[in-house]
């Protein structure tokens, strides 16, 4: 078919003015607002070939170019007639447990409910759980009916799960459009390492309980010292009633200030020391450590590469230590542990964990480092895999473990052959 002069001249000006109409537009309309415009990659592909159809259309009226352009009109319609409106929607996503052992499922449930007054059809909930994704189809909703959907994740490895934010998604069956309405609410899931509590008391410095306690003098302590006489200002509870009586004049009690058992963990965090594996080993270590001591009541303060924590629930430090990640280029380990001993000299108990990059002679000289009078110096090297080794005394001792299971064996000195 032959085009006249005329004809292409017109067309030739319509793409010009098109073309100028388009570079006005993208001027005043941010590309974030198309981007809000709900058609998927397949959805803009009909809508241009719709366009273009129809200035084929009008430029050199052809017919196959009306048919394609009233088809992909009637497709869009029919797209927009199925996902358009859809009442108001209430969702609410709740976990059964926000904290879990690792290998425990993650449970929780999604409620829908059509709080308009029309009815909810062709929806969908996407939820993303960490790097999953559930995904929950949900029945036409009458107004006031609502829908529960069950969900559930196998957990696999120490982490942070976001349960959340989730989405409705409206979508035709042609998959032209999609429209998706983000819902804020999200939850933080914490999945633990693994950790065993039974290791008995870590035992150092205490007056009442565990051993030697300083010279200081005091009025409030639990360690009975002596009798003095009364003396302006003291406090009347410490007074000794039967005493005082016997002798005539007011008689104070004294107490010695006790030195509670202070346990420090120094992990490392360089990458160059570790596998994978190795590293989720001594994780486990520091979990089982800290744990064990906060249950009996020991203070506790962790180092972890360039963060302290000083920790008062076991909550808290598997918390912490959920999250903890190796570092690239991290400090030295002999640097690290010196400069926490530096910064802890009230601790009593000592717990140096590194991985297999550090040999066992070099981790000897570093359990070497904390003062003679410290009560206990455990050096745990991490090798996952490895055959159980332990060197030194009971003060000063090295243990090399390959499982967790090793562990509470090891530091109570029994034999594990």
């Amino acid at each position: 078919m032959k085009v006249s002069e005329t004809t292409t001249t017109a067309l030739k000006d319509a793409l010009k003015s098109g073309n100028k109409a388009w570079k006005q537009a993208r001027s005043r309309v941010p590309l974030t607002a198309v981007r809000k415009i709900p058609l998927t990659a397949l959805g803009w592909l009909v809508l241009l070939g719709g366009l273009a159809s129809l200035g084929a259309y009008l430029a050199w009226d052809w017919a196959e170019a009306a048919a394609i352009m009233f088809a992909a009109l009637l497709a869009l319609l029919a797209a927009i007639g199925q996902t358009w409106g859809g009442g108001e929607l209430a969702l609410r996503v709740t976990v059964e447990q926000d904290r879990l052992r690792k290998g425990q499922e993650l449970l929780g449930r999604a409620v829908a409910t059509n709080q308009g007054r029309r009815p909810v059809r062709g929806l969908k909930i996407e939820l993303p759980l960490g790097a999953e994704q559930a995904d929950m189809a949900v029945p036409s909703l009458r107004s006031g009916k609502s829908f529960t959907r069950e969900f559930q994740l196998q957990t696999r490895r120490r982490e942070k799960i976001v349960v959340g934010p989730p989405r409705t998604v409206r979508e035709d069956i042609l998959g032209l459009i999609r429209r998706v309405r983000s819902w804020p609410e999200s939850q933080d899931v914490y999945v633990y390492p693994n950790f065993t509590s039974a290791l008995g008391t870590l035992s150092g410095y205490s007056r009442d309980m565990e051993g030697a306690s300083s010279q200081v003098i005091t009025s409030s302590d639990a360690t009975f010292h002596a009798l003095r006489p009364y003396e302006s200002g003291d406090d009347r509870r410490h007074i000794h009633w039967k005493m005082s009586a016997h002798t005539g004049q007011l008689m104070m009690r004294q107490y010695l200030e006790t030195r509670r058992s202070h346990h420090l963990i120094v992990l490392d965090l360089n990458r160059e020391n570790y596998g994978e594996a190795d590293f989720e080993l001594a994780v486990e270590a520091a979990a089982s450590l800290a744990v064990s001591s906060l249950s009996n009541g020991q203070p506790l303060t962790l180092y972890a590469g360039k963060t302290v924590l000083k920790a008062t629930t076991a909550r808290t430090v598997l918390d912490f230590l959920t999250e903890v990640q190796l570092v690239e280029g991290a400090q030295d380990y002999r640097r690290l542990v010196r400069w926490a001993l530096a910064h802890e000299a009230q601790a009593s108990v000592c717990s140096l964990i590194t991985g297999p990059g550090v040999t066992m002679r070099r981790m000897q000289q570093i359990c070497l480092l904390p003062a003679v009078d410290m009560a206990k110096t455990t050096g745990i090297r991490a090798d996952a895999g490895a055959t159980f080794t332990r060197r030194g005394a009971t003060s000063r001792r090295l243990l090399n473990i390959g499982e967790l299971s090793q562990l509470p064996r090891a530091l109570n000195g029994v034999s594990l052959a």
